[in-house]
């Protein structure tokens, strides 16, 4: 059971992860800074708050993966792992306002239903 839970925070942290780390670089990009200065992107980027949330996240994101690895075979984690890719899509399309084609969530499908297979196991 405790497995179980460590995939979820394993997989929530990843996709929140990638979401705020779009949002953020997305904001630093946009914003207006001076033309001399060299460091301007790195530094905004490192006070935006949605790039700080995703470094926290991506820290969560390893220490949950790094405890599963002493739980499970590392042949299951990676491919229950990518329900990341399914909820990182849902988070692109209502988070974040992206277009998502019938294509990608055909694709979407397709990732969960392998890890429905895998996790049969």
């Amino acid at each position: 059971m405790i497995g179980w839970i460590l995939v979820a925070v394993m997989v929530v942290s990843d996709a929140g992860s990638d979401v705020l780390l779009s949002r953020g670089t997305k904001q630093v990009a946009e914003a207006p800074r001076p033309k001399l200065q060299g460091l301007g992107i790195a530094s905004q980027a490192l006070r935006n708050p949605s790039v700080l949330g995703a470094g926290a996240l991506a820290a969560t994101h390893f220490g949950a993966f790094l405890v599963l690895l002493s739980l499970w075979d590392l042949s299951l984690i990676i491919p229950v792992g990518a329900l990341d890719y399914a909820l990182v899509t849902v988070g692109a399309r209502y988070l974040l306002g992206e277009t998502v084609t019938s294509m990608r969530w055909a694709g979407v499908g397709l990732i969960v239903a392998g890890v429905a297979l895998v996790s049969m196991t």
